[in-house]
């Protein structure tokens, strides 16, 4: 078995060049970039009009786990994550997402295994904010948005879902503790049971590096 991971990584707008040819340190020359938007809770930037932080989303597959620690350490070192407003970096295993659609029980992640989880939110375009301001009301006060423009998907893809035009993809990482609370949450308030207005699914997260809330 192969410990497979997507990195992703959350950084302020123009950090993402940077970060890429940080990674050709490590061999890593792949990844997609895109921009989403961050959402302050400060209520004097919302009155200012400075809510919206612009974000640049890198996602990258690592393929052999010796990168992965190293990767980490690189973002705390060099983009200083752990400081408020920096960005924030996870992964996610990959191991055993295959095609299969019942996997063995002995390949299953079991939840209690990993402290984090992220939520993925697809919802139609400018229902991203409406996605945190619940999401808020359940002290969830972390997460980024995503403008999907539409592409069709390689049949090699781990995740072989598309992504139509005009959709806000929000990203938010929750404590394991608290996953079940805040999909359900969002699902009565989003009326997710109505596919028509949007799907969520969480992934696992095996590490987490960078401060995204208390």
């Amino acid at each position: 078995m192969s410990n497979q991971s997507l990195f992703i990584s959350i950084l302020n707008r123009g950090k993402a060049e940077t970060f890429l040819n940080e990674m050709r340190a490590f061999d890593l020359t792949g990844g997609i970039v895109m921009r989403g938007e961050g959402t302050a809770t400060n209520r004097l930037l919302k009155i200012l009009g400075l809510a919206e932080i612009q974000k640049e989303v890198i996602i990258l597959p690592i393929l052999d786990s010796k990168f992965e620690n190293p990767i980490h350490e690189m973002m705390l070192n060099y983009f200083r994550v752990d400081k408020k407003k920096k960005g924030i970096a996870f992964s996610m295993p990959l191991s055993f997402f295959e095609r299969d659609s019942v996997l063995p029980e002995g390949k299953m992640y079991k939840p209690e295994c990993f402290s984090h989880q992220c939520l993925f939110v697809i919802v139609d375009e400018g229902k991203g904010h409406e996605v945190m301001q619940y999401a808020q009301e359940v002290k969830q006060t972390g997460g980024t948005i995503i403008h999907g423009h539409g592409a069709g998907v390689p049949s090699e893809a781990y995740f072989p879902f598309q992504i139509e035009l005009q959709k806000d993809v929000v990203l938010i990482l929750v404590k394991r503790e608290t996953a079940v609370v805040v999909q359900d949450y969002l699902s009565e308030k989003l009326n997710l049971s109505d596919p028509a207005k949007g799907i969520m699914f969480s992934l696992p997260v095996s590490r987490v590096t960078g401060s995204f809330q208390e």
